[in-house]
Order: structure tokens, then sequence, then C-alpha cells
């Protein structure tokens, strides 16, 4: 084979990548493959490099006989003479022949497209191998193109998918622009690999604070948990071993400057950065900010009450009730905001839902919402949706918190506790009479 037709090849497979020794080993696969084509078997040739000279050359075994009926197993005497004086009819030569020579037209494309074939199935493997294993990394690359609301990111050696799903709603891109983004997956794909990205998962931002913040990076600060909704608010509880350490002013920085910069990369997204703590009170605490709390009162389901002032309550609520959910989600149990007028109002009614626990008391800790007969099932299902399962959490709701509730109206509402109130007023009744008859026997 040619040298330049070799040195084109290792140079391809420089570009690529590709290591000398598969390059090589493709292109015996090719060889064999078009001799096979040629002359219908292989059994008795091996393909020979010589690497110095940058050479190749298809070996053949052939028998020595005077006139050769398959060119692929016999050679001619006269033939096989010049290349050993000492051959003799019946033996067997080793021929070295020049593939173009050996080779016919379709012999020659056959070996072609196995080339090709394998070098890009070399391509696919070496690019999948570089990003497999590095999910949760974060890479740069750039807006290649766009499709509906999928961009297409340019990572050099391959292209990454981020799906308008791992997208904030806050960020707009054009053609160019770069992006930093976290790998989430890396499959394979008979088009090469799929490497989806993601700007959205929680992941992204923690390792978006392991590269801005050097505390992070060398574990004397540790983020515990990451809760976001993309676009609207993300908080980070963190912690330190290390008395020392204010873990939360390590990963604000001076006014700011360090909490900025990853504030910025997000487009503008609010970070609330919190102290993680085991305790539940100062924990749904300090999971609300920026809204300051009065007071915390853990409930008998296992979430908490937080008690504000009324112009703090929108900011402990947030716009569409994200800052209470993210902060529900950073602790892992049920945060109720009430301003003071409602929890003294819940408290006010605390001996009549212990009233009505005692009386739904059965094998287990709650009463179905379906033992209150006279409340339509469809309102039941508004109930559940939004958290209330239970007769025990019914009580726990006012009527603004009832109000509150999709698909619940004034009337609904009023409904409700009309109905609470009946089965009140009669377990009131039964502990009047058993008054009038302390002995608890039938008369």
């Amino acid at each position: 084979m040619s040298n330049n037709f070799f040195e084109a090849l290792h140079q391809i497979a420089t570009d690529k990548g590709i290591p000398r020794d598969e390059i090589e080993n493709i292109v015996e696969s090719a060889m064999l493959s078009a001799f096979k084509k040629q002359y219908g078997a292989v059994d008795n040739v091996r393909v020979a490099f010589d690497r110095d000279k940058n050479t190749v050359q298809i070996v053949t075994r052939k028998m020595v006989v005077k006139k050769p009926n398959n060119p692929a197993e016999e050679i001619a005497y006269e033939r096989a003479v010049k290349i050993n004086k000492d051959v003799s009819l019946g033996d067997e030569i080793y021929v070295e022949e020049n593939p173009f020579d050996s080779f016919g037209r379709i012999a020659a494309q056959t070996a072609k497209q196995v080339i090709i074939q394998k070098i890009k199935e070399a391509e696919k493997n070496i690019i999948f191998n570089e990003f497999n294993g590095r999910e949760g990394d974060l890479i740069n690359g750039y807006l290649q193109r766009k499709s509906r609301d999928n961009l297409f990111v340019d990572l050099g050696r391959t292209e990454g998918l981020l799906p308008a799903r791992e997208q904030s709603p806050l960020e707009r891109y054009k053609t160019g622009d770069r992006i930093k983004a976290l790998i989430l997956s890396v499959q394979r794909s008979s088009k090469g690999p799929d490497v989806i990205l993601s700007r959205a998962h929680p992941r992204f931002i923690e390792k978006l604070f392991e590269m801005e913040i050097p505390e992070i990076y060398d574990g004397i600060v540790r983020i515990v948990k990451v809760v976001r909704e993309p676009g609207m608010r993300t908080k980070v509880a963190v912690t330190s071993d290390r008395d020392d350490v204010d873990s939360v002013g390590a990963c604000v920085g001076m006014k700011g400057i360090r909490i900025q910069s990853i504030v910025r990369e997000i487009e503008g997204e609010k970070i609330d950065v919190v102290e993680y703590c085991d305790e539940k009170k100062i924990m749904a605490m300090n999971s609300l900010t920026p809204a300051r709390i009065r007071e915390v009162v853990e409930t008998s389901s296992g979430g908490v009450i937080a008690v504000v002032d009324g112009d703090q309550y929108s900011l402990a609520v947030g716009r569409a009730g994200h800052n209470v959910r993210l902060a529900s989600r950073l602790c892992g149990f049920d945060i109720d905001i009430k301003t003071e007028d409602d929890y003294q109002q819940f408290l006010s009614s605390s001996d009549s839902r212990a009233i009505v626990e005692q009386l739904f008391s059965r094998d287990s800790d709650e009463t179905p919402l379906e033992e209150l007969s006279d409340i339509e099932p469809r309102v039941i299902k508004m109930l559940e949706k939004a958290g209330i399962f239970s007769v025990e959490d019914l009580v726990e709701k006012s009527f603004e918190d009832l109000m509150k509730i999709d698909g619940i109206g004034e009337k609904t509402a009023q409904r409700i506790l009309e109905i609470l109130a009946d089965v009140v007023d009669f377990e009131d009744g039964d502990v009047d009479e058993e008054s009038d008859n302390p002995d608890g026997k039938d008369e």
C-alpha cells in the first residue's frame, strides 16, 4: 500500500485521537474484507505492517504449481522461483502483494467502506469514553443551534443537548453564546454519545458553589442540601464541623461578592444560603429567610407552624408560595405560615380540636376525612390536593386557610367549619349527659 495512503490514515487517526494500534487493526480488517470479497477466502492471508516505512502488505501462503487455477491459493512456478530460487513444485511459499494490485474495483471499494465505518466507530467509542463517568461535572461549550426549545451545545469533539426542561426560564441565548452546564447523563446512540446537559438541576448549583467558594472545594464548609425552583429561587443549607468557621459568611463573601458571581451565572435567580441545624424549630426559622419569624411551634402531625408579623406573611410565603414550599423541601417537613391573629385563633380552637381527635380516635393516629359524611367527595379531593388528609389536619385550618385552597370558595369554607362545629357540639352533648349520670350506666 502506498506510503501516502497509509500516512493519510495515520494523520486522520491522530486528529481524531485514535491510537496507532487501533488504526492498524482497522486497516487489517479492511484488507481482509477486501481480499475475501475478491477471492472468497482469507484462511491463507495475513496483513503485515512496516512501521519504519509506513507501509502495509498482504502476505498470502500459496502452493507452487505449473499453472495456477486459484490465484488466491496457488502461484505459478516461474513466478515462485523469482521469489525463492530454491522452491520446487508442491512447495508452499509466502508472497507479499500490493493490495492496490491485488484488488479489483469492487474489493477496493469494500476496503474503503470498512475503513470509513471502523474509523467512525472508533471515534464514537473514544468520545463516549471521554464523557462517560463525568456525570455531575461542569462543562463549558458554545450554543451551536436551536431546535424548538432545545439547545445544542458545541462541546468540542461532540455536541451536547440542553433540553427545555433543564433550562432556567430566566435565560435566553443566541448562537455562539458561551454556556456552562452540568453533565446530567451520557448514553450511547447510533449517532454517537448523547450528552445531556442541565442548568436547572440542584447539582448545578452545588458545582457552582464548589467552583466559586474555596471553603466548599476544600471541604471546610459542607453543602447539606440544595432545593430549587429554576428561575424563582434556590435555597442552600450549609454547615461546617469547625466552630471558628462561619459557613454562611464563607459562601456569601465580603459584601456578597462570592454569592453574586453565582447569581450572575444563573441570570439573577435569588439564592438563600442558610445554616443547617438538626433542631427542627431553628432549621425551619433559618429556611424561611428572608422573612423574619417570631415563633415556631411543632404540630402533632410532625410539621411546624411558623408565626410571623402581618407585614412578613407575604415574604414568608413567597410569590405563588415558592418560599415556604422550598423551605419545607429543605427541612424535610411541612411548614404552615400563620400571622399572629391566625395563630391566636388556632389556639382558641385547640380545645375543640382535642374533642374531635378524641371522638374519631380509632386504631390509627389520624381520622380519614371520609368520616365527615356531610362533606362532599369532590370537596374532600380538593382538601387532599391541598395536603389535608385527616380530620386532625382539617381542624388546624382557619377560615382564611380554607379560602386559599383552589376550588373552595367562601360558602364551601363556611360549610366545612359548620360541619366541624356540629361534630364538636355533638361531642359536648355527650359529655354533659355523662355528668348527669356519673356511673356511666344505662337507665
